[in-house]
């Protein structure tokens, strides 16, 4: 005969049409089983009974209307579960539980006192007051059913509130008392149990897991479930990630590592009892019974990742030993770790230096005063010789860890874990691993802890890695990258594993932000509702977000967002950009931002600065990066002048060329920002300097094409002026406007080509840049397409933000 353990919160057992529920989830179970279920407390009962023993301390006389309530609770479900002919033993049973409830208060209410062996018999009444009465209401369904006081089943010491099992008496006791057959229901329990002297116990928080494991290993039972209000082990809080998502499958050691760290829904312990049989353990959800759960077993599944989980336990103090005099010394670790023991001091984690100099211990928070003194009593003889220079607390941490079985077999978890911490700017203060290396921890301050849970689960638990991008600017370009996000996020998510999430965008008056997501192709329509801009609120936001891989786009030409790159790059935030502005200012500056991004490990990329989205920058960077020696960069960087010039060739006056490049699109509007130079001067001087050369922007030499005593005109009377100078122009000649770079300097003007010249074949607004090196001397190295357009520059935008995202990874 098989025999199946079922348990039941008090959530599930909650209300009358609760408890209906589980009587109709139980019978829809095999019905050649035998079938065992433990039952907590009525919902909120434990709680009020708590509530009951503080009232008697204080001597309030609340208890005696807190007893009062919780024994009309269930004198209201015996009169909507029970059948008639039961009510009246059943009330009468109920009723002299809640008396000896109340006398037992009555006298804590006395003596001022409550031992751990009178609150052990106090909490322990909501489960004898639910499982008589849970086994009458399957009676009353029809279905075959007695109740069982656990006290008679499960021996423990005497360690109230949290009791050691005697596994050996209990098999015996379970196997000669709980005597239940094929199609019979006994309803048992959970959460207490009894000395061997008879004296009640309980078995420490969510104890009712444990006694319906403690049964199944007695009972060598089929399976267990564990019925809660959740829909199974969960891969976080998700109090604190709100994308915690349900792990199908756990091994037992997978789940007793979680449970230790902070999973709320497993015991501790539970698992102990299962592990000799291999007999496994699913958590389902009452509320929605048809969800898959989690099954817990043996072995653990393979999943897409090595990482199972992240967990945390909060309000942890790190308790410091440090001393050169340590070095060498047989004894120290074993007299800490006994001092510890012997103040009753639980050890968290331990984390001891190579060096010897130094062992760090985490502790609860609340015991770490107790430790300190214990610790400087165990080694008042090495502190007063010097050898031990002090014992300090450092309060206010939480240990971060992840979980997984598989972590043992894949290298650089641990390198991935520090580094997304890093990337998150969450400092570690100290380290440990398990040897079975199914957890590693992190200590890390207390404020830190959701963020670092966020980062890591985002970085481990999703099969997929997120990156939030904040864009500032929506002229053309910006428009096109939402455009383009919109419409390929779904390919980056299947082909590269990465979820781009839109959290902000901004333009010169209003900016939106939202850390749970902006629907890119939807969020321009509502931006006008957002936030008057501001960009001070701006970078504090971003700073203060606390998001993991956070890029900011910046698609303006503003300087004051260019001097803003340090201090978000500081902060951890990655920056890519088609702005000029900060590489092209001081040269000091240059270099700040490349060893600012290089210290934080942060990317910031700026492909589309020269070139839109050609691969202009990062190809000069691979050649200076592989030991290549630039001698000179050529280069036609402006498609409005390459237009302009494409026009003269073709016969047409040099005022006619630019109003055909105005009516197409390609200049600003106004050209005389495209023809004064600056835009290629720029474009010439980051390229200068990512080769190696240090260039102010002061020693480039730049011929404008705007015509003298044009410069001050408004754009209308400008172009009315401006055939006034055509013929300063030679319409069919072959020229450009060319930008160069070498050991000379670099200069910025028209170049009248010859037929052999790489320029002369260009059309439309194609770019071209010429790079000579020492390794393409005798061919150089040439890139040629359209550089620019909001479509190209959009595109080299989107290449930038996945690289940045995956180097953040």
């Amino acid at each position: 005969m098989s025999i199946h353990v079922y348990k039941f919160g008090g959530t599930s057992v909650g209300t009358p049409e609760r408890v209906k529920s589980v009587v109709h989830l139980v019978a829809a179970e095999p019905a050649d089983a035998a079938r065992v279920v433990v039952v907590s407390a009525f919902g909120g009962v434990t709680d009020d009974l708590l509530a009951a023993m503080d009232a008697a301390l204080a001597r309030s006389g609340e208890h005696v209307d807190l007893v009062a309530g919780i024994h009309r609770r269930h004198e209201a479900a015996i009169g909507e579960l029970v059948a008639a002919d039961e009510q009246e033993r059943l009330r009468a049973e109920i009723g002299h539980l809640f008396r000896d409830l109340r006398e037992l208060l009555d006298g804590v209410y006395l003596l001022r006192e409550c031992t751990p062996r009178t609150r052990d018999a106090i909490i322990g009444v909501g489960e004898r007051a639910s499982a008589p009465l849970v086994a009458a209401a399957f009676r009353a369904a029809g279905h075959p059913a007695r109740a069982f006081d656990a006290r008679q089943l499960i021996r423990t010491d005497d360690a109230f509130g949290e009791a050691n099992v005697d596994f050996s008496a209990t098999r015996a006791l379970v196997n000669e008392r709980l005597d239940v057959q094929a199609g019979e229901t006994a309803i048992v329990t959970g959460f207490i149990a009894s000395t061997h002297e008879g004296v009640q116990t309980t078995l420490g928080r969510s104890g009712s897991d444990y006694s319906a494991t403690i049964l199944a290993g007695a009972l060598d039972a089929e399976r267990v479930v564990i019925w809660t209000d959740v829909d199974g082990v969960l891969s976080a809080d998700p109090r604190l990630v709100p994308a915690a998502f349900t792990l199908p499958y756990l091994s037992y050691r997978e789940a007793g590592e979680m449970a230790y760290f902070g999973a709320k829904v497993l015991h501790p312990r539970t698992m102990r009892p299962l592990l000799d049989n291999a007999i496994p353990l699913e958590i389902k959800n009452t509320m929605n019974p048809t969800a898959a759960g989690t099954r817990i077993q043996a072995e653990s599944v393979h999943s897409d990742g090595a990482v199972k989980a992240v967990t945390a336990i909060r309000g942890v103090a790190l308790v410091m030993v440090e001393g050169a005099g340590m070095v060498g010394v047989p004894g120290i670790s074993g007299r800490t770790f006994s001092s510890l023991a012997a103040a009753g001091v639980n050890v968290l984690l331990i984390s001891q230096a190579s060096s010897e100099q130094s062992i760090c211990i985490g502790v609860r928070e609340e015991d770490a005063q107790r430790a300190q003194r214990a610790l400087q009593h165990a080694f008042e003889l090495e502190i007063m010789r010097g050898d031990i220079q002090r014992i300090h607390i450092e309060p206010g941490c939480a240990v971060v860890s992840v979980v997984g079985d598989q972590m043992r077999m894949q290298p650089g978890i641990a390198g991935r874990m520090f580094s997304t911490l890093g990337y998150a700017n969450i400092n570690v203060r100290a380290i440990a691993q398990g040897a079975s290396e199914t957890n590693i921890s992190a200590v890390v301050a207390d404020q830190d802890a959701q963020r670092a849970i966020r980062a890591l689960h985002e970085g481990f638990a999703r099969s997929f890695e997120r990156a939030h991008l904040f864009l500032l600017g929506t002229g053309v370009v910006g428009k096109a990258f939402l455009e383009l996000l919109s419409a390929h996020a779904e390919t980056l998510s299947e082909s590269r594993h990465l979820n781009l999430r839109l959290v902000g965008v901004a333009n010169s008056r209003r900016h939106l932000m939202d850390a749970e997501g902006l629907d890119p192709a939807l969020v321009l329509e509502g931006l006008d509702t957002g936030e008057e801009t501001s960009l001070d609120r701006i970078v504090d936001a971003l700073q203060s977000s606390h998001l993991e891989r956070l890029i900011l786009i910046d698609a303006t030409a503003s300087e004051a967002v260019a001097q803003r790159y340090e201090e978000l790059l500081e902060a951890g935030i990655g920056v890519v950009t088609p702005n000029k502005r900060a590489n092209t200012g001081d040269l000091s500056y240059f270099h700040t931002l490349r060893r600012t991004a290089a210290r934080r490990g942060v990317p910031f990329l700026y492909e589309t600065t020269v070139g839109a989205g050609l691969p202009v920058i990062s190809t000069l960077a691979d050649l200076v990066a592989s030991g290549d020696r630039v001698l000179r960069i050529d280069g036609v960087l402006s498609g409005t002048l390459a237009f302009v010039f494409a026009q003269l060739k073709a016969g047409r006056s040099f005022s006619e060329a630019v109003l055909a490049a105005r009516e197409a699109g390609f200049t600003e509007p106004d050209p005389r920002d495209d023809l004064g130079g600056e835009d290629v001067a720029r474009k010439i001087l980051t390229l200068a300097r990512v080769a190696g050369w240090q260039v102010e922007r002061g020693e480039i030499a730049v011929e404008s094409l705007v015509p003298a005593g044009l410069a001050d005109l408004d754009v209308p009377d400008f172009l009315q002026a401006l055939p006034q100078h055509d013929g300063a122009w030679s319409a069919g000649r072959q020229m450009q406007y060319v930008a160069t770079a070498d050991a000379d300097g670099v200069r910025v003007g028209i170049q009248t080509l010859e037929a052999n010249s790489p320029f002369a074949g260009l059309q439309g607004t194609d770019n071209m840049i010429v790079f000579t090196t020492e390794r393409y001397r005798e061919r150089p190295l040439v890139i040629q397409g359209a550089g620019a357009g909001p479509g190209v520059t959009s595109a080299g935008m989107m290449a930038d933000v996945v690289r940045a995202a995956e180097a953040m990874r």
